[in-house]
């Protein structure tokens, strides 16, 4: 099963309004559509997806191992964004989308080893892109794990 890309980053003396503002431009600057921004009385709410659904379609479909290409792929972002004492606090996770269920896929349904493989990494390069762009708007990310 695919487990994507996650991150629980908190942010002392932020606003959750900043964070919010920052998360949404870092996203929309990565390529991703953002679906839904719901306030639940505690915490922010919000997805976003990556990807045409005709691109996927057809690479999967015409291109020999498409499926393992990264413009055969798309990625859903959900993320809570909520207040903790002090700190705005930013919970992400990043997974293969799949629009069928709105949600990522679902074991045994689409994806074979390699293409489960591809996809993690597909998606945890993404969470970096996301959260360097977060980093260069000066928001404090942690080190980031580099691929050897």
């Amino acid at each position: 099963m695919t487990s994507g890309a996650t991150a629980h980053l908190g942010f002392p003396g932020r606003k959750l309004q900043d964070i919010l503002a920052a998360y949404e431009r870092a996203l929309v600057d990565s390529g991703f559509d953002i679906r839904k921004r719901d306030w639940t009385g505690q915490y922010f709410h919000h997805k976003a997806v990556l990807g045409s659904k005709a691109k996927a379609y057809v690479v999967n479909k015409v291109v020999p191992f498409g499926s393992l290409m990264k413009s055969g792929k798309r990625v859903g972002a959900e993320a809570q964004l909520y207040m903790y004492g002090d700190q705005a606090v930013l919970r992400l996770v990043m997974v293969p989308y799949m629009e069928l269920f709105d949600r990522s896929e679902v074991m045994f349904l689409s994806a074979g080893v390699f293409e489960k493989i591809t996809d993690d990494e597909y998606c945890e390069d993404k969470l970096h892109e996301v959260l360097g762009r977060m980093a260069a708007m000066g928001f404090p990310i942690p080190a980031l794990r580099v691929k050897p």
